[in-house]
């Protein structure tokens, strides 16, 4: 049996914002990686401001790790908050409270995005949150509307998608849960990865379809066009439930326990094969004549880069994870654990930070002056970093664990991370 996780025991001294439902095994390199895509997002709204972003071929990298970050928080979402259900179907019993699980749903996202909103509304005065469709941003609907996605806190946009996840991953698993007691435990593990395959076949229908504009662009960015991204990291659960229950682990697991570094050598390949495909140009121009050629093949081929860069990044810390590696070594280091733990705050603060310490704040984001500190990239990366985390850590220890330690509720008998 391959390990997946560490063991539950420790949970009790683990901080409320890390500690997995109880019952379930603590997944703990995903701090890092979590830590690693709010870097990414940083790195691409940083040079966006500085302009970085328009310079040839690497210009176009990073606004691929910008866009692949909110995937790997989508992954890492389909992963830990279904896998509790997996192992629940997996085990032929109940699933997790939906209670505690919406409570500890409704704990972790809204106390922090509702006061950043606020206080990012006071100062520097991010706009639309005091105006008619205040109730839009503070109810996670502003990408429902082209007129209200793009202000506010423009990043969370993905909020929009994670908050409808939430509503219905219980429907989903209850779903999965019936229709696999009808069709016999022995055949749990087809029944969850099919109808997770028909959700990403949807997603993927809805990408394509907003690329040719068939569709409204805005439904890409819902739970319909997203949800191929949720629906791989559940599969990952889904696999790594299977995993642990059997006494050898399927040979892919293992050569992912085994080879951690080539996990990571294929992500960095997708990484760069993204970026030639989705942003043809330079040393790509071969890429965008197939692209004139076929259509479709640029989108479904980005579709599938981004897929396998999500899944070789996240497999080291979902399967092995104390089986070493440089990847895991790299994700067992404290600095960028504990900046995975406040990302939250990181994620919410970060763009605002940004364009007031940058020279080129976007006027209609806010009403208040920038500082303009310098139009140096790395620079102001540092200064976007260095501030934002010092927030962060701030909303972490002052609005979040209080609320955090609330989410279990009178007694333990489970929930979804």
């Amino acid at each position: 049996m391959a390990q997946t996780g560490s063991a539950p025991a420790s949970t009790a001294a683990l901080s409320p914002a890390v500690a997995p439902p109880p019952g379930q095994p603590r997944f703990a390199l995903f701090d890092a990686l979590r830590g690693i895509a709010v870097l990414c997002i940083i790195t691409y709204h940083v040079t966006s401001i500085t302009g970085a972003m328009n310079a040839a071929t690497i210009g176009d990298l990073y606004s691929v790790l910008g866009n692949q970050a909110l995937i790997f928080f989508f992954v890492i979402s389909g992963f830990l908050l279904y896998r509790p259900y997996a192992a629940a179907h997996a085990a032929g019993r109940r699933g997790p409270s939906t209670r505690r699980y919406a409570r500890r749903r409704l704990l972790r996202i809204v106390p922090a995005y509702w006061t950043a909103l606020t206080l990012l509304a006071i100062w520097p005065g991010i706009t639309g949150v005091f105006t008619h469709d205040w109730w839009r941003y503070y109810f996670c609907l502003q990408a429902y509307s082209n007129q209200t996605l793009s202000f506010g806190i423009p990043p969370a946009w993905s909020l929009t998608v994670e908050v409808s996840f939430y509503i219905l991953l219980p429907i989903w698993a209850w779903a999965i849960r019936s229709l696999g007691r009808r069709l016999g435990a022995s055949r749990w593990m087809r029944v969850e990865l099919t109808g997770l395959a028909l959700v990403a076949a949807l997603g993927v229908g809805i990408q394509v379809a907003a690329s040719r504009l068939l569709v409204s662009s805005l439904l890409a960015t819902t739970l319909l066009g997203e949800c191929v991204w949720l629906a791989l990291g559940m599969a990952l659960a889904v696999v790594s439930v299977e995993d642990q229950h059997r006494a050898t682990p399927r040979r892919v697991v293992a050569a992912v326990v085994r080879f951690p570094g080539l996990c990571w050598l294929g992500a960095l390949a997708c990484l760069l094969g993204a970026t030639a495909v989705l942003h043809p140009g330079g040393l790509f121009n071969i890429i965008l004549s197939l692209h004139e050629r076929q259509p479709y093949s640029r989108t479904l081929a980005g579709i599938v880069l981004t897929a396998g860069l999500s899944a070789f990044l996240i497999a080291p810390a979902a399967f092995g994870e104390g089986a070493g590696g440089v990847p895991r070594r790299i994700l067992a280091w404290r600095p960028l654990a504990g900046l995975g733990v406040v990302s939250y705050g990181v994620y919410l603060y970060h763009l605002t930070a940004g364009e007031l310490l940058g020279e080129k704040a976007d006027p209609l984001h806010f009403s208040a002056s920038g500082l303009g500190l310098t139009s140096n990239t790395v620079l102001l990366f540092v200064l976007t970093v260095g501030v934002t985390a010092a927030v962060a850590t701030v909303s972490y220890r002052v609005i979040e664990l209080p609320f955090l330690r609330l989410k279990e509720g009178p007694a333990r008998d489970g929930g979804a991370q």
